[in-house]
């Protein structure tokens, strides 16, 4: 079975992220995405992004409907920080009926060369980028590698931070969160200041 791993810290999880993913599902890429929720980004900063609790259950409550999309906290219990690589070994080893592929923006490809075995991810799995306003000319080599397939998903025009922004100055989010986050978020009074 396809499984699509779909990496990220969720801070939150947004329209986007659910697009992309019905988006695969539907066009046959992967049987099932797992929305991987990384508790701790080797390039973030920890002080920067919310509890990994309230990550983790905003991304249950947005896919607690589709059959498809699960929520896994697989990366909780694993090495910190959370290299992608150690994460696909370990998936790999435990599920060795399921065939892995793991879904990114163009803004991580980008930076795709500065990740822990980069190389062997690369000569592994198949890696599905999604558009986003970065554009990655520069990096001729990564796209014309043949386990990288560029897809013709919607545009994401938004990021999680912006989401955060966008909170704080009380705008109006429908067209970025559902209605369920956007009140997971008031209620714990997340991205307010």
């Amino acid at each position: 079975m396809n499984i699509g791993l779909y990496f990220g810290t969720f801070d939150p999880i947004h329209l986007g992220h659910i697009n992309i993913a019905n988006f695969l599902i539907k066009k046959g890429t992967f049987k099932k995405i797992w929305f991987i929720v990384t508790p701790q980004n080797p390039v973030k900063s920890n002080n920067n992004i919310s509890d990994f609790i309230h990550r983790y259950e905003m991304v249950k409550i947005q896919v607690k409907d589709n059959d498809n999309i699960q929520a896994s906290d697989i990366e909780l219990n694993l090495e910190k920080p959370n290299y992608t690589i150690n994460t696909l070994n370990y998936l790999s080893s435990k599920f060795t009926n399921y065939n892995f592929g793991i879904i990114i923006g163009e803004d991580n490809l980008i930076n795709l060369k500065y990740w822990k075995d980069y190389k062997k991810i690369l000569n592994n799995y198949n890696v599905y980028v999604y558009p986003r306003e970065t554009k990655i000319k520069e990096n001729i080599d990564l796209i014309n590698n043949e386990n990288v397939h560029m897809i013709e998903a919607p545009y994401v025009d938004i990021s999680s931070s912006e989401i955060r922004n966008i909170i704080t100055e009380k705008e109006n989010l429908s067209q970025f969160i559902s209605n369920d986050i956007y009140r997971y978020i008031i209620k714990n009074k997340l991205y307010i200041s």
